[in-house]
């Protein structure tokens, strides 16, 4: 991987003073990472939203998540929660995505077009080093779904 795409945590956890107390780390971790990414619950809301406004157009995209989207606040929510958990370390979203997307017809194209959509939300709504960070979790995500479930 390019130094330029490093895991922003690998960064800031080498940055990050040895003599923090462990319970203390979580937290000075997740206050360097949203320092430095500006990200936050805001940031991440409208994130969420503009991504869902684009792949709920997408022929490919927008069909499955009509199906399977029953409330779409409450998605948005559980969706927040998941990019705030993995990627500011918030630690609130506590389902298992796997399961979740297990249901779906899933191919590798489905994956390649989502991190289309998402990099493009990205380059839309965040700051240069937010989308750094967010598209490499995104990608790791996508190639762990992929794996997983694309194989059965």
């Amino acid at each position: 991987m390019p130094e330029s795409q490093q895991s922003l945590f690998r960064q800031v956890l080498d940055a990050t003073p040895a003599e923090i107390a462990p319970e203390d780390r979580r937290s000075a971790l997740a206050e360097q990472l949203r320092t430095q990414t500006g990200l936050d619950e805001r940031a991440l809301d409208r994130l969420v939203r503009r991504f869902y406004a684009h792949a709920r157009l997408d022929p490919d995209l927008g069909p499955m998540f009509e199906a399977h989207v029953a409330d779409w606040e409450a998605h948005y929510a559980r969706m927040v929660d998941f990019w705030a958990s993995v990627g500011l370390l918030a630690g609130r979203y506590h389902r298992n995505a796997l399961q979740a997307h297990r249901p779906l017809p899933l191919h590798p194209a489905h994956f390649a077009r989502w991190l289309d959509l998402f990099d493009q939300t990205l380059q839309e709504e965040v700051s240069p080093a937010a989308r750094a960070h967010l598209m490499t979790i995104a990608q790791r995500i996508a190639a762990t779904l992929n794996s997983r479930l694309c194989s059965r």
